[in-house]
């Protein structure tokens, strides 16, 4: 009997397609029939409305909005000529995707169920709301073996006696005391074909336990200090699952003779970028500012950028994304330490795996078929994202040493759930922090591949008028500063300020970096000027604000007659003499009277009452209730 059932991501990032091509393995795995798309294919691969189960895997973006790629099938469904029948015999469920940093936290997953519910579509399994900011995978987990349990449920009726065949069928290994490993794709024979093997090899967790401590093991010639990482305290006892291993799927062909051209390589191999209302520019970084004193906690940095050469538009309040780079040092050592020293730079071909067991298996469309690993690691895959559990699953079956590898599956298994959050998650553990840890293992740099995410571009916010010029923009960032320890094993600085502020600080050569325009559907002054503005901002978040206040400016040169409304900012840095940004500039807009009132509040000074922007919205509520309820002001929050 046919278990088919509809499985839709809407994705941004690649999260939700990531997190769905999960559930197609396991529900495969299960005896189930899932048909995956994408959501963007809509009336090309499925018709809604012909549907009668569906699982759909979405994520929020800006203010609650659909990722890019639902917008089609969002209009389509929003029509108000539909009836409140037109999805009456489909049952759903929807697993939303979000950060409970921005206010309307998996707000988009939520319009979806209302308008599915509005349409006459009914529930079969509750729906589920993963948090990015706390770990994804805290309610993915779980979520994913309920929603196992619903779909039997729903074929139970017609189907009870397949249900009862692979009632026994797990996709993860259970793991009393033994570890089960699937030696089809051990390290004895990286060479060998991926079948799923019958027989399993056990390790007996009571040898592991009386072997030397784990604090014993070396990285580097030195002990961990941090042995949480590389011990369980105290141990894990009793049965533990592991994820299923993943199929491998890529393979590396390399032609040593061949010469290639990386710099006319596509970025990215043309992937389309997040949010963008442009093609990549190649912008010149015309002057660099410090704009921090050198005894502040954080060190910020003004970029100006020329765009003369580009059709780019922008307004105030608009923001851009930088294509950036991954630390080339940190890169060099990644690839010592995969042993591909030899063809990091040598022309290779990625290709599919012939006879992978892998359904729907592709190339990510991230990477070019034809390069260089190097240029891989560069400018394609994202090194220092926390790796994820099937990650750390498959990094087990190419850790020899015993001890590691007990504990890379303790650290992927659902039992080890909080000392992933806590070891690797929330220290922000890199694939290279991994790899020094445990020093036996050493995958095929093909697994890596399939496994990194995207290098995502990061956007700014710009802090310039094109009204002053429409051919520069400005943005600031602070430089991140990431110190070693918590597991963390060697200092580094943010992705894309570290690589702004060491390589591109050369103006004299006006050195290029590749942007793009950014969506922005709200944030912007409003079009009558004489509305009042209430401007939030701590730290660099004071960049659109600066801005907003140039374009006034400009307005007010360019129109002497303009009835414009007051602004008052409130503004929070930690010192008044060391990090306080844009201060000669914000008190000259005061005084030519484009900002109406200043407020700044200084939370590590002692000698200011009002130490946080809020404690100063606070101490002027009074004013701002009568801005807010007597004059209708628009409130501008950012950073």
């Amino acid at each position: 009997m046919e278990r088919r059932f509809l499985l839709l991501f809407g994705s941004q990032t690649g999260q939700s397609q990531a997190v769905a091509e999960e559930i197609f393995e396991k529900a495969l795995e299960h005896g189930f029939q899932p048909d995956l798309h994408n959501i963007n294919e809509t009336e090309k691969k499925f018709n809604i409305e012909k549907e009668t189960l569906l699982v759909l895997v979405i994520s929020s973006t800006g203010d609650g909005e659909p990722p890019d790629t639902a917008l089609k099938f969002w209009r389509r469904i929003r029509k108000k000529t539909l009836g409140s029948d037109y999805l009456g015999n489909l049952r759903y469920t929807i697993l939303g995707l979000g950060d409970s940093n921005y206010s309307n936290f998996c707000q988009n997953p939520k319009n979806f169920d209302l308008r599915f519910q509005q349409l006459g579509a009914q529930h079969f399994y509750s729906m589920g709301f993963a948090d990015d900011a706390i770990g994804l995978e805290i309610v993915v987990e779980p979520w994913i073996d309920g929603l196992l349990s619903a779909l039997k449920s729903q074929f139970s009726e017609k189907s009870s006696s397949l249900d009862h065949a692979i009632s026994d069928k797990n996709p993860q290994t259970d793991l009393n005391l033994k570890r089960q490993i699937d030696e089809t794709d051990s390290v004895k024979d990286d060479n060998k074909q991926d079948n799923v093997a019958n027989e399993f090899t056990t390790v007996d967790l009571a040898i592991v336990s009386t072997e030397k401590e784990l604090a014993d093991i070396k990285v580097d010639e030195k002990t961990i200090e941090v042995s949480s990482l590389v011990k369980s305290i105290p141990p894990i006892e009793g049965q533990i699952v592991v994820p299923a291993l993943p199929h491998s799927f890529l393979e590396v062909h390399y032609s040593e003779d061949e010469s290639i051209d990386l710099d006319s390589l596509c970025i990215q191999n043309g992937a389309a970028l997040p949010s963008a209302t442009t093609d990549i520019v190649m912008a010149n970084i015309v002057n660099v500012s410090t704009l921090t004193r050198q005894d502040a906690v954080k060190t910020a940095l003004e970029i100006q950028l020329e765009i003369t050469e580009s059709e780019m538009t922008f307004e105030p309040g608009d923001s851009f994304g930088i294509v950036c780079e991954n630390s080339r040092d940190e890169v060099e050592e990644l690839i010592l330490r995969l042993s591909v020293t030899n063809v990091a730079d040598s022309v290779c071909y990625l290709k599919l795996k012939e006879g992978t067991r892998k359904k729907n298996a592709a190339i990510p469309p991230f990477l070019p078929t034809r390069t260089t690993i190097r240029h891989l690691l560069v400018t394609c895959c994202d090194i220092r994202t926390p790796i994820k559990k099937g990650f750390i699953r498959m990094l087990a079956e190419y850790t020899p040493n015993t001890l590691e590898k007990a504990r890379l599956q303790e650290l992927c298994s659902r039992q080890g759930s909080s000392q992933y959050t806590h070891f690797i998650r929330e220290p922000n553990l890199s694939l290279l922090d991994i790899l020094k840890a445990f020093p036996s293992c050493c995958p095929p740099i093909e697994r890596i591949l399939e496994h990194l995410p995207r290098l995502l571009p990061r956007p700014y916010s710009i802090s310039s008028s094109p009204l002053v010029s429409r051919k520069h923009l400005n943005f600031v960032f602070n430089i991140v500063e990431i110190p070693s320890g918590s597991g963390r094993q060697y200092s580094r600085k943010g992705v894309c300020t570290g690589w702004l502020s060491s390589s591109q600080i050369d103006c004299n050569n006006k050195p290029k970096i590749p942007i793009y325009g950014r969506k922005n559907s709200s944030f912007h002054l409003p079009s009558d000027l004489s509305i009042p503005m209430i401007l939030i901002g701590a730290g660099t978040g004071l960049a659109p604000f600066i801005g907003f206040l140039q374009h006034r400016e400009a307005q007010v040169k360019q129109y002497q007659d303009l009835l414009c409304g007051p602004i008052w900012l409130f503004f929070g840095c930690r010192h008044n003499e060391r990090d306080y940004l844009y201060r000669s500039e914000l008190e000259r807009f005061h005084e030519v009277g484009i900002l109406s009132n200043i407020s700044v509040s200084f939370s590590r000074d002692n000698s200011t009452s009002a130490r946080y922007v809020q404690d100063n919205i606070l101490l002027h509520s009074d004013s701002v209730c009568k801005l807010l309820l007597e004059q209708n002001a628009v409130v501008y929050v950012c950073g």
